[in-house]
């Protein structure tokens, strides 16, 4: 059975020095942690701006909670960091195989290229992989006859993750289904009704967090930014203005999109068309949602092959390696954004940052920054944790492939720009679970 019982003290011992060691670089590389522009405004709403729903709301509570202890994103720093070691050395406790195997999986999950750039900034996709790491890491645990400490704190994490991220309902199911056949239906086969017990609950976690929703300043929408995106591609590339006549100036036309259009993101045509476009976040009561919902319908169904052609090339933006005329914001972020009244924030002035900067750089264009490697090392080891599903650490490495998966299955569609962030789960729960995969026990 997979637990704690399955790494002998010693073992367990040398891990935890090796994760510190580490946890060490990071922090001597990186602390206090770069700060992109969504970071710099959900600091400042927590600092008292007006709040919003244009971000998960739990990133403004982690924001107060951090201001609480130190000014500015250092303790959510470490807060990411640690959530995301934690869960790793609860993962190596409960690995079965050799020693020389959970090293491998340390040094992999730590230096793994994609990895180790998005945990450089304060980011809720760096936020976002540490807790479902170590939700992950406290469901693997031993199961026992009563309800554990551990499956209710798996449980909260989950529910965090759900705050953190508006679209991480996705990455949250199969680790909640995952979590509640271990504690209540474990060793029993997958049933349906542990299936709709899961649900259930994550249901009344994404009820709560709609809940809490209601109390920010002003609630709004964001698929209008990405489906105004949509439209602005599809018309540049039929010749025809596509966009509801409210959602922009009188004197918008075609050419005007195509100069402020680039294929990477989707704040350029809010920004820099001449005839302006209306802001992307609307109010959730807006008429203009319906309209701009109608006219991408509508754009969709009458050119299909140009939209999926708009949507190929975000594709290959999100899981290949990056043009290197595009910004080098798309995959890692080098300094602070100072917005508005925000207190101005000191950078790691350290040499190995430096280094780290200018390895980044290099390698932005790469495929060693690529996320389309990792994606294929999921696949291939959920086809090995299948073949041995009968073993606990099969059907975990199942559970974390699948939320990985799961949450990057809606990227093609619904991403507004090609940043490598936005994979930094799906990259490491594919490591997470060839690790499981291929230490599982081999069938009969």
């Amino acid at each position: 059975m997979i637990g704690l019982h399955a790494a002998p003290r010693v073992q367990l011992a040398l891990s935890i020095v090796i994760a510190l060691a580490f946890a060490s670089f990071y922090c001597a590389a990186f602390f206090p942690g770069t700060l992109p522009f969504d970071s710099a405004y959900q600091w400042w709403q927590a600092r008292g701006g007006e709040t919003s729903t244009v971000h998960g709301i739990g990133m403004t509570v982690l924001w107060r909670g951090s201001d609480a202890l130190t000014e500015g994103p250092a303790a959510l720093f470490l807060l990411q960091l640690g959530l995301f070691w934690c869960g790793l050395l609860l993962i190596v406790a409960a690995m079965p195989g050799r020693p020389i195997g959970r090293i491998v999986f340390v040094v992999a999950a730590a230096f793994a290229p994609v990895c180790f750039v998005v945990l450089s900034s304060v980011v809720s996709d760096a936020v976002l992989m540490g807790v479902l790491c170590c939700a992950f890491g406290l469901c693997v645990l031993s199961p026992r006859r009563r309800l554990r400490w551990s499956f209710l704190l798996a449980m909260a994490l989950l529910f965090l993750a759900v705050l953190v991220r508006k679209n991480a309902l996705p990455a949250v199911i199969p680790l909640a289904v995952f979590a509640v056949h271990r504690e209540f239906f474990a060793p029993a086969r997958l049933r349906w009704r542990c299936v709709v017990a899961a649900l259930c609950v994550v249901i009344l976690m994404q009820g709560a967090c709609s809940m809490l929703e209601r109390r920010v300043d002003q609630r709004v929408t964001v698929f209008a930014a990405t489906a105004l995106w949509d439209l602005a591609a599809l018309s540049i590339a039929s010749g025809e203005l596509l966009l509801p006549p409210t959602a922009h100036g009188p004197d918008l036309d075609v050419a005007d999109l195509r100069q402020a259009f680039v294929p990477y993101a989707n704040t350029s045509i809010f920004a820099q068309t001449r005839a302006s476009i209306t802001q992307p976040f609307l109010a959730s009561d807006d008429a203009l949602n319906g309209e701009v919902w109608r006219a991408w319908i509508a754009a969709i169904r009458e050119h299909p092959g140009l939209y999926l052609a708009h949507r190929w090339r975000v594709a290959r933006g999100l899981f290949g390696s990056k043009d290197p005329a595009w910004p080098r914001e798309l995959v890692y972020f080098p300094g602070n954004t100072q917005y508005r009244d925000n207190p101005p924030i000191a950078l790691n002035g350290s040499r190995l940052h430096a280094w780290f900067l200018a390895r980044f750089d290099a390698a932005r264009s790469s495929q060693l920054l690529a996320p389309w490697p990792y994606l294929l090392l999921a696949v291939v080891s959920a086809f090995v944790a299948w073949r041995r599903r009968a073993a606990p650490s099969a059907q975990a490495a199942l559970a974390i492939i699948a939320s990985g998966l799961c949450y990057v299955a809606p990227l093609p569609v619904i991403a507004p720009s090609v940043e490598l962030r936005y994979l930094g789960w799906t990259c490491l729960s594919a490591i997470i679970g060839a690790a499981l995969a291929f230490s599982a026990e081999k069938p009969d």
